[in-house]
């Protein structure tokens, strides 16, 4: 039995095709062991049956004089940690998720020669994948215009977006809310660490709308993931102030059936999240993150609206008039939300793809590493 190691973390946007990839190695009869760098947090993102992670510790990037000059120094140790990981474990080879929590363990993967492998998820790619790209065996992609933004000559492969099973097999379940089962459902989700932008213009809209015709009280319920104990205790006391009813907590595990339960879905345009709403076409409304740069959350909700799947509403826009429309007015319209939710067939918003999972866990496993039949990018 081969072992991989599936290095990265910071929020479940990284680790969830991570979880996809170790599903594909062991129905293949290997296994993965995820490498992280320990934050308290990520207790809640592991399933309870889960064995624990590994840990390495993950420098982030420095701000200020004395940071940036010890920084390296600090990424040093890092890797010398990580370093020791492999060594204990021998993994056959390395998966790095993307973001600063696998960059220790994919250094120490690439300058100890085990095969070294980055995944990929947005459609713009992140620092860390691109300076790691020419390490890397290869880099996995889960979207093609990625590859525009990897140095020339790095080994690139498209499977399309991963996405576990546990998101994909979920089914309708308000009872498991405690929501009632006739009521029109928005599920509000800013991703595992919250999106407080989001959180605050959710609470308001629905908040006008319900103060604006009380008898919405009646007709709606919301699900919202806040991102920590502060921001959902501030929202359930506003909804539990016009009567709506909720079932709102930091973090919800079961973020599949909380998308089949939604009616309507309110979230950011991270990869992860983009692809699970392709995956189960689920009708949304996408509030990218307004401060990237590179605008990658819009970038990767861009298929989505093009299916007419979703709306994109920059966070500044929407106020409560707005959200009314946005939100409040689709919801409550099943014609609106037919028009959103894509046949089965239609290719074009299904990304969701276990075949990509199998693909990568396939390659991974080869011990020489260098099978992975990409092309130069």
């Amino acid at each position: 039995m081969a072992v991989v190691f599936l290095a990265g973390g910071g929020s479940v946007g990284h680790l969830a095709p991570g979880f996809a990839v170790r599903e594909a190695l062991r129905a293949a009869g290997h296994d993965a062991v995820f490498v992280t760098p320990g934050e308290a947090r990520e207790a809640a993102w592991f399933p309870a049956d889960d064995p624990p992670p590994l840990h390495a510790p993950a420098p982030r990037l420095p701000r200020g004089l004395v940071a940036k000059a010890l920084f390296p120094v600090r990424m040093l140790w890092a890797v010398r940690a990580a370093r020791r990981l492999l060594k204990a474990h021998a993994p056959v080879a390395v998966l790095a998720l993307g973001g600063w929590p696998c960059a220790p363990t994919a250094l120490a993967a690439a300058f100890g020669k085990v095969p070294m492998h980055l995944l990929a998820t947005d459609a713009v790619p992140g620092l860390v994948v691109r300076k790691l790209a020419r390490r890397a065996t290869c880099v996995w992609l889960t979207d093609p215009r990625a590859r525009v933004g990897l140095p020339e000559g790095t080994r690139t492969r498209v499977v399309g977006s991963v996405v576990r099973s546990a998101v994909t097999s979920a089914r309708r379940d308000p009872a498991r809310f405690g929501l009632a089962e006739g009521k029109r459902t928005l599920f509000v989700v800013g991703g595992s660490l919250g999106a407080q932008g989001l959180n605050a213009r959710a609470r308001a809209g629905l908040v006008a709308a319900v103060r604006a015709r009380p008898g919405l009280a009646s007709t709606l319920q919301v699900l919202h993931a806040a991102g920590t104990d502060a921001e959902a205790d501030a929202a359930r006391a506003d909804y539990a102030a016009v009567g709506l009813a909720c079932h709102v907590t930091a973090f919800i595990a079961a973020v599949g059936a909380a998308y089949q339960t939604a009616d309507l879905v309110l979230c950011r345009g991270g990869a992860g999240t983009v692809a699970e709403l392709a995956a189960l076409r689920r009708p949304a409304v996408v509030v990218p993150y307004p401060h990237h740069a590179d605008r990658q959350q819009f970038k990767n909700a861009e298929g989505l609206v093009a299916a007419g799947q979703a709306t994109l509403v920059e966070e500044g826009a929407l106020d409560v008039a707005t959200f009314r429309r946005e939100v409040v007015d689709v919801l409550l319209d099943p014609a609106a939300l037919a028009r959103r939710a894509p046949a089965p067939d239609d290719r074009t918003s299904s990304v969701g793809n276990a075949d990509g999972a199998a693909t990568i866990a396939a390659e991974l496993v080869r011990s020489n590493g260098t099978s992975a039949a990409g092309t130069a990018s």
